[in-house]
């Protein structure tokens, strides 16, 4: 769950936020140190012009001696990096520094492995000079301090910002997964749900407005539609269900021969139409996710096994043979009457579909520890690769005569019935034969 908040678009705008901030801080902290030090030198330089002055000032008034007595109290003044020089000559007469060349105005240099030197230098009279400054040492100590300020105000401003981040990441992966939940209950036949509402007025607060009413608008529909297919069920089935009747009664009181046959075929036909739409309402059924809630934790190997003492007796008397290999249980979550719908339909596919001899065998395996696979093949003619998608439409049929039983809806209801349980319906590539595969999430997982 904690590495999920990383990966929403919440933390990714927090992510881009805490990224300009830092650049940011970095570029005023930057302006900050360059503005400070400068102050800092400039307050070094008009310290040293003020004692420059005043040496330049003493010497007028009252010679070498007066310029000696300013020295002495400079030097009383507390900070050990206040520096001097009065020199005659280029021999020092005065101050704490060494004899150096004579510079006037500004002037920086070094003095060995301590720190630079910045201070005014002037001409008291012909070859006597006079130098006050400071060591920079003091300048860089505040310059560092203040750095390590500026570092740690960016390091708590970039953890407050991933905190910030993974607390929006976390209020909208909330959000989403309360709509997930909701989408989800949706699917699974519960068209009452609806995505939550937090009254924010936000933009998921508007998607989920519009959604919900998305849905309201599509449960209109669907009532509608139910309403519809009700109608259709009462208004034709019943039309068609006395039609047999008749034909069934015209067929007893019949004492001709061509009459009986024209009546049976008439019958047959009539049961080949109700069963058709009792397949596409079935379907519909299937479809609307309400078989849902008889789900039920079962095993796969139960369910075949059913399934092969009951087509074995019939897949013998259409020339072929049926066997079950079971590796696995196969508990899955689901509702038992519908599986053995799904299965009985493609075993009756390979039955109907394939040539006498034909060996059907039925494999239950574990794909997966949280996957376990179905596999209704065969060794008959097989199915062309291009034609197999188009298997699961509704009334499809591969024959255009129609001469083989059935009405095209076996496999459309075996992919209804496996989208409602979740699982994946495959058409395997076999080198001889057809094999299809349903695939199911392990009761647990």
């Amino acid at each position: 769950m904690q590495i999920r908040y990383f990966h929403t678009e919440g933390f990714r705008l927090s992510a881009i936020y805490a990224l300009v901030f830092a650049l940011s801080v970095a570029a005023i902290g930057a302006i900050v140190l360059i503005i400070n030090r400068q102050a800092l030198l400039d307050q070094v330089l008009i310290s040293a012009r003020t004692d420059v002055t005043a040496m330049q000032r003493g010497y007028a008034a009252d010679g070498i001696a007066e310029v000696l007595e300013i020295l002495n109290q400079l030097k009383g003044r507390p900070g050990d990096a206040e520096l001097f020089l009065l020199q005659k000559d280029g021999r020092r007469i005065a101050g704490n520094l060494s004899p150096m060349p004579v510079r006037v105005g500004t002037v920086q240099f070094s003095q060995g492995d301590r720190h630079p030197v910045l201070g005014v230098g002037a001409e008291l009279a012909p070859g006597l000079y006079a130098f006050a400054g400071s060591g920079l040492g003091r300048v860089h100590a505040v310059q560092e301090r203040l750095l390590h300020i500026l570092l740690w105000v960016f390091l708590g401003a970039f953890i407050l910002a991933a905190i910030g981040g993974i607390l929006v990441s976390r209020s909208f992966l909330s959000r989403t997964d309360a709509m997930a939940t909701a989408c989800r209950a949706i699917m699974d036949g519960d068209l009452k749900a609806r995505l939550p509402v937090r009254g924010s007025h936000d933009e998921l607060d508007r998607l989920a407005t519009a959604v919900n009413e998305m849905l309201d608008r599509i449960a209109v529909l669907m009532e509608n539609l139910g309403q519809v297919t009700n109608d259709i069920a009462h208004d034709l089935r019943t039309p068609v269900t006395h039609l047999r009747q008749r034909l069934e009664n015209g067929r007893a009181d019949s004492t001709d021969p061509k009459s009986e046959a024209a009546f049976d075929a008439a019958i047959q036909k009539t049961d080949e139409i109700l069963a058709m739409f009792a397949a596409l309402l079935r379907i519909v059924q299937i479809e609307g996710g309400s078989r849902r809630a008889a789900f039920a934790r079962l095993t796969l190997a139960g369910v075949l096994e059913q399934l092969r003492d009951i087509f074995v007796p019939v897949a013998e008397a259409a020339g072929h043979t049926l066997s079950l290999e079971a590796d696995d249980a196969g508990e899955v979550n689901g509702d038992r009457a519908l599986l053995l719908q799904l299965f009985s339909n493609l075993i009756e596919n390979a039955i109907i579909h394939t040539p006498p001899g034909t060996h059907i065998f039925l494999r239950l395996t574990r794909t997966a520890p949280e996957k376990v696979a179905v596999t209704v093949a065969d060794d008959g003619p097989g199915v062309p690769a291009e034609e197999r998608p188009r298997l699961f439409r509704r009334l499809y049929r591969r024959e255009a005569s129609r001469t083989t039983p059935g009405y095209g809806l076996g496999l459309s209801l075996v992919a209804a019935i496996a989208d409602l349980h979740g699982a994946k319906v495959e058409m395997e590539s076999a080198a001889k034969g057809l094999a299809v595969r349903v695939t199911f999430d392990a009761a647990g997982s």
